[in-house]
């Protein structure tokens, strides 16, 4: 787990480095918009149409319009995300690995279910 955390930790230091976002703030981009982005797309694909993904690129456009300061915003959504990640230590976890299973190997099953369904899954 600590080599994918770390692993994932350097990508997103990586792009925050080449875009000038923030850590936090590249985290929040990819997590809250470009991966549900990227279901919609393939939700999309599936139902041969292309309306989730013009709902959801709306909203967040709208959303994004709204926010008065978007760092300041990715700061405080990035603690959210700790604070929700932690509260799985109850429960004998840690931040480290519910963070690569809630951020890293869920949106893996997800991404491979919907790339099936899409791409692969003969229709009827």
């Amino acid at each position: 787990m600590n080599e994918i955390f770390h692993f994932t930790y350097e990508l997103l230091m990586t792009l925050s480095n080449i875009t000038g976002f923030t850590y936090k703030e590249v985290n929040i981009i990819i997590w809250f918009i470009l991966i549900p982005l990227s279901w919609t797309l393939l939700i999309d694909k599936i139902y041969k149409q292309r309306k989730f993904t013009i709902i959801f690129s709306i909203l967040v456009a709208i959303f994004l319009a709204l926010i008065p300061n978007f760092s300041i915003f990715c700061n405080w959504l990035f603690q959210r995300s700790v604070d929700f990640l932690n509260l799985f230590n109850d429960l004998g976890s840690n931040y480290v690995a519910s963070s690569v299973i809630i951020c890293v190997l869920i949106p893996i099953i997800i991404y491979s279910f919907l790339i099936w369904k899409a791409f692969f899954k003969k229709s009827n």
